[in-house]
Formats: C-alpha cells, sequence, structure tokens
C-alpha cells in the first residue's frame, strides 16, 4: 500500500464509503455518483463535469488511467468518431436490468435500448497507466478493437441486459504498441479467444496454433492491432 501514490490511495480508500449506499441506490446510480466525484477531485483538475455521449466513457477512463488520466482523455479526443462512438457506448453499459446511467451522459442507444452483455476488462486501468513512451490514442485504440471483437463474440441483446462477460487483457497490459505489433514480424498474430460463455482471454497465437483452433471449433477474433497503431501516427 506504502507504494501507492497519495492521489490514487485517498481515492481508494474513498471508494469504500459508497459501497454502504448500494442498500438504499441502485448500483448504477451509486456508481455515477462515485464517477463523478472522481472526476471532481481529480489533480490535476480536469474542469466542469463531461456531459454527453462521452461523459460516462471519459469518466470511467479517468478512473481506470488514474495518473496518467489526463494524457488518456486527450487521446481519447484524438480518436476516430468510430473508436469513439464504440467506446462511449461499451462504457456505457451497466450489465443491470432496468438501470442506465442518466439520460445526459451516455448515447441515445443505450438510454433507449437497454441490451447486454456488458463487458469488464480485466487489466484495463493497467493497459491504461503503463503508458510508458506510447501514444494515448494508439493504446485506447486497440482497446476499443478488444470491445469490438467482444462484441462480435457476444453480440448484444435485449434477453442479456443483466449479464456481464469478463474480457482478460493479462498478456498485454505491460506491453507497448511497439511490443504488441513486433509480433506480426514473427508471423504471430493477437486474438481474443472465447473460453467460456462468461470470459475470454486476449492471447498471441501463432498460424498453426490458428488453425488447430479453427479446427476445434474454438470461437475467436483476430485482433488487428497493426491497423490500431498505424491509423494514428505521431
Amino acid at each position: 500500500v506504502t507504494k501507492f501514490p497519495l492521489p490514487v490511495l485517498n481515492s481508494f480508500l474513498r471508494s469504500f464509503s459508497y459501497v454502504a449506499k448500494i442498500a438504499d441506490q441502485t448500483e448504477t446510480a451509486v456508481m455515477e455518483e462515485y464517477l463523478k466525484i472522481r472526476w471532481q477531485e481529480h489533480e490535476p483538475h480536469m474542469g466542469p463535469l463531461p456531459a454527453g455521449d462521452s461523459a460516462i466513457a471519459k469518466m470511467r477512463l479517468l478512473c481506470m488511467a488514474q495518473m496518467t488520466a489526463s494524457l488518456v482523455l486527450q487521446g481519447f479526443d484524438n480518436l476516430s468518431a468510430d473508436d469513439r462512438d464504440l467506446l462511449n457506448v461499451e462504457m456505457s453499459r451497466t450489465g443491470c436490468v432496468g438501470q442506465s446511467y442518466s439520460q445526459s451522459l451516455v448515447p441515445k442507444e443505450v438510454n433507449q435500448r437497454q441490451e447486454g452483455l456488458a463487458f469488464l476488462v480485466y487489466y484495463g486501468p493497467a493497459f491504461l497507466q503503463n503508458l510508458g513512451i506510447d501514444m494515448p490514442t494508439r493504446r485506447l485504440a486497440i482497446l476499443a478493437e478488444i470491445y469490438r471483437c467482444a462484441r462480435e463474440l457476444w453480440p448484444a441483446s435485449i434477453e442479456k441486459v443483466s449479464s456481464t462477460v469478463t474480457i482478460r487483457i493479462d498478456m498485454i497490459k505491460a506491453l507497448s504498441t511497439v511490443d504488441m505489433v513486433d509480433a506480426a514480424l514473427y508471423g504471430d498474430v493477437w486474438v481474443l479467444l472465447r473460453h467460456n460463455a462468461t470470459e475470454a482471454f486476449v492471447e498471441r497465437s501463432s498460424k498453426k496454433k490458428l488453425n488447430q483452433m479453427v479446427s476445434a471449433g474454438q470461437r475467436f477474433q483476430v485482433l488487428d492491432v497493426t491497423a490500431c497503431v498505424m491509423a494514428y501516427n505521431p
């Protein structure tokens, strides 16, 4: 604990006061209140609370990125409309029946038509915090690609609105985008492999292993990491 930067430790301790509120409020209402407080208390100051389609996505990204939040949010604004819209939608899903964030903070399609599954990107915070010399926009583009591939494996439906799937990105959480692209030099690809009904993992795969997965009928999506990186040149 002593290795945590003080602002990070304070925000962690601050979160405990919100847990008790679930007894009287919905999970989503408590989460929204917490996101707003984190934005307002962030150092350096981030300005007024965000509004519009990107609001929840931006506040969640701030919490995930922590000390790199300013850079990550600048990168978010530089994303293509497709990548930004995708993150807006996927990060605004609640995974709770009959619950939605405030209408003014999410895309209309999320508020008006509640669908699931919702995705939890495990190690997503570490992926954004380990920026190194990477362009934040490139890491966000890869995050968008992960959500995009996950949605191909689990199409949105009203029946699944209360369900959540965990997307594990352990293997890439500390890699630079250059490291990820270099996999192609060895003939490898990055895939999102569905392990079961509630989990998928980002994995590095050789073409031989890829063929074996196809033969075995395993469900996966190839992540176009190179395109994500090349789309955002310095």
